[in-house]
Formats: structure tokens, C-alpha cells, sequence
């Protein structure tokens, strides 16, 4: 049945005009007017850039510039708030707010989040302490976990506090040696139970399983990100082979952008790309206070930023792998439409020109196509070559769309 609702889903946007910004509809295995955000989340969250120093002052300042610097309008929508907001427990087991940090409390937070028109969202671990509690040695997170809480502290965070989204960690799973399956789907009932609308993360540092598919909006696929382009690679490595298992309302989570945080233009460029063809949550991880115009044009192409909220959903594959030149695909719109967007990937250490065949990205060349460099912000004329070359500068990438016929039975049917 659910299969069946995906399936119509699919049709209706199908025929419906691709949106740049985040679309929410009904969720196809909900009822009761639950919703869901059934494309990839856009937004920003604190750990890649403060870990656990953040504060009332930074929540809102990112929220602020979320508005003024273009990115809401561009579909940008989630504040996400990580480890550190935590002060405790209370001697009743309550959970406390870190007094300093956070002096009035994470609701004021949320309400002022809310009245910028953007969601709220924060975090949790299924043990009994957070990560920052051991990794950050930030040691008043101890027993701030969920464990021996669940149902109290979903119920504060969820609709008392009013967050739209959590993140829930694994290190006080992982220290207690808990059973993966069993204690996510615990908590997914839970938030079912208390506020079933709100967008739940898996946070395991690897592909959970496909028992993640029925309890969570998106599931992390690696470790930690860092600002390093080799750490690019290797998630996306890590979740080339996962195509299979995102679909609209459910993807695979590559963790928190780095555009901003010091890696080369095409770097940055060929992270944001990548992510964005590969479906994974936008959440920004820079500081959105001191931004350059460079960061955000990279984060506001909304041409690129199309591809990740396709409502089909489809993750890109790679379609090529000569080594380090790598061409990957995805359909857009259906996969029959005729649409498709093409990355050609460069991980070597200089520039280097990359071909590929229409027919391997299921176009039917004799036919016809225009295609469009997105970047480059550049038309093409109508061809009917069966191959096409472009030049790809070092760790770079070049993304273009194509739109001509598909090819009967092509790639993108055998998933």
C-alpha cells in the first residue's frame, strides 16, 4: 500500500511544474492531514561550525541572516540547533537548559525562529549522554540523553518547546550497546505519538538499514563531515551504491555542508553540487553571520538547488567511472520525461576533459536534445551529437541538464 501511495505521489508531481523551493505535501503512508516534507530539507545547523559554543545570541543571528542573506528565499528553512544547549537534570529528572547559554530558555529560541517564517529544530541521543558530553568533554550533557526520558523529553522538545525537526545521535547508544533497530523504532513511535509531523533524523554515522526507510525522514550514511575535499569523496563513495533507498519523503543524510569553511571555489561548488544531486538535506554549516558573496552564490543556485528538490526524488548514480573522472545522472521530473541532470565529476588533481555518450544518461540522441551548463549559466543549441565533452577543472565538476527523449527502457527504469 505504501508502495502504491509513493506511486501516485509520484504521478501527480510528475505532472506539475519543478519547483525551486522546498515543497511540503501529504505524506503518502500518513493520514490525518499529517505533513511532511516529502523533498530533501534546506536549512542550517550549529555543529560543523560552533559545536557546543553556541548560544541565544548565534540561534537567532543565523535565523536573521537566513532571511537577509537570500537563502529562505531560495528554499532555505530549518535552524537546526545540536549538542550543547543541555544543562543537566533537574533532582525530578527533568531535563535543564544550559543556564548560560541559553538564559530564557529553548522555546523564546524556537518562537523567534517561527516568526521569521522558518522551522525549528534540535537535537537529542537515543543513550543516556550525548556525544559533545565525552567528545567535547562538555560534561553538563551528562544524562541528557533520551534514554530512561523518552516520552518526557520528546514531549518538551516536540510541543512544549515547539521544534519542528530532531536529530537523534548514537554515542549513548553506542556506549550502552543498544540494539539499533529496536531503539530507533522506540523513539519513532514515540514522535510519532507526540507530534507526528515533525522530520526525524537517524544520526548512526552509517547506512542503518532498510528498516530506517519506514521510521525516518533521512539517516546519516557516514561519520562526521570535515572541511577537507577528500572527506567529500568519501561520503559520497559511501552512499553511491544507496540510490535505491531515497525516494520522496526519505533520504540518505551525507551530513551538514562545508561550503564556506575553507575549501577552493570549485571545491565548494562540486560539494554543493554533488549533495544536490545525490538528494541529500541542504543544512548549511557555516557561519551565516559572515558569509561572502562567493559562499552565497554558491549556496543560492537555485538551478542547482532545482536538481535536489526534484519531486521525483531520485538520487544520482554514477553512470561512469574512469578512475578519477566520474560522469553521474538522475532523471528529473519521471523517467520518462525526457529531463535529466548530468555531473561530471573531476577528483584528480588537474584539469582534465570529461565525455560522455547521450545514450548512457538515457537520452535518444537522433532525436534531438538542448542541454544547459548550470554554473556557467549557459544555453546550448539544439544537437543531436551522440557525445559530449567538457572541460572540468581540478577537484571541480560541471552540471548541466539535458532535455531531449528518453530512451525506451533506459537506466533510470531498473531501480
Amino acid at each position: 500500500m505504501i508502495k502504491y501511495g509513493l506511486l501516485v505521489l509520484v504521478v501527480f508531481l510528475s505532472s506539475c511544474k519543478v519547483k525551486e523551493t522546498q515543497q511540503i505535501v501529504l505524506h503518502p503512508a500518513k493520514s490525518q492531514g499529517v505533513q511532511k516534507p516529502q523533498t530533501p530539507i534546506m536549512g542550517w545547523s550549529s555543529w560543523n561550525n560552533f559545536h557546543v559554543n553556541i548560544n541565544e545570541e548565534v540561534i537567532k543571528a543565523q535565523a536573521d541572516f537566513m532571511v537577509s542573506s537570500g537563502m529562505a528565499a531560495a528554499g532555505y528553512s530549518y535552524v537546526n540547533i545540536d549538542d550543547g544547549f543541555f544543562g543537566g537534570r533537574d533532582k525530578q529528572g527533568d531535563l535543564v537548559v544550559h543556564p548560560e547559554r541559553f538564559p530564557n530558555g529553548m522555546k523564546v529560541i524556537a518562537d523567534y525562529i517561527h516568526s521569521k517564517g522558518l522551522k525549528a529544530g534540535i537535537y537529542s541521543d537515543a543513550g543516556i549522554n550525548t556525544c559533545a558530553s565525552h567528545w567535547d568533554k562538555d560534561t553538563i550533557g551528562v544524562g541528557s540523553g533520551l534514554m530512561g526520558h523518552d516520552r518526557k523529553d520528546l514531549k518538551l522538545m516536540l510541543k512544549d518547546w515547539n521544534y519542528d525537526f530532531i536529530k537523534v545521535d548514537w554515542c549513548g547508544g553506542d556506549w550502552l550497546g543498544l540494539d539499533v533497530e529496536t531503539r530507533y523504532t522506540q523513539i519513532a513511535n514515540i514522535i510519532k505519538e507526540i507530534k507526528p509531523n515533525t522530520v526525524f533524523n537517524i544520526c548512526r554515522w552509517q547506512f542503518p538499514g532498510t528498516w530506517a526507510l519506514q521510521i525516518a525522514d533521512s539517516w546519516r550514511i557516514s561519520g562526521d563531515i570535515s572541511n577537507e575535499f577528500n572527506s567529500i569523496l568519501h561520503i559520497i563513495d559511501l552512499n553511491a551504491d544507496l540510490w535505491k533507498y531515497a525516494s520522496p519523503g526519505h533520504v540518505n543524510d551525507m551530513d551538514m555542508l562545508q561550503v564556506g569553511r575553507g575549501m577552493s571555489y570549485e571545491e565548494d561548488k562540486t560539494h554543493f553540487s554533488m549533495w544536490s544531486m545525490m538528494n541529500s538535506p541542504l543544512l548549511a554549516g557555516n557561519d551565516l553571520r559572515s558569509m561572502s558573496d562567493q559562499t552565497i552564490a554558491i549556496l543560492t543556485n537555485k538551478e542547482i538547488i532545482a536538481l535536489n528538490q526534484d519531486p521525483l526524488v531520485y538520487q544520482a548514480r554514477r553512470l561512469v567511472d574512469n578512475g578519477d573522472l566520474e560522469v553521474w545522472a538522475k532523471p528529473l521530473i519521471s523517467t520518462m520525461s525526457g529531463k535529466v541532470a548530468v555531473a561530471l565529476l573531476n577528483r584528480s588533481n588537474k584539469a582534465a576533459t570529461i565525455s560522455f555518450d547521450l545514450n548512457t544518461v538515457g537520452i535518444d540522441a537522433s532525436k534531438g536534445y538542448t542541454y544547459r551548463d548550470l554554473w556557467a549559466k549557459k544555453d546550448f543549441e539544439r544537437s543531436e551529437k551522440k557525445t559530449l565533452s567538457f572541460e572540468v577543472p581540478k577537484h571541480g565538476v560541471v552540471v548541466l541538464t539535458v532535455d531531449g527523449t528518453s530512451k525506451p527502457f533506459n537506466i533510470f527504469q531498473n531501480k
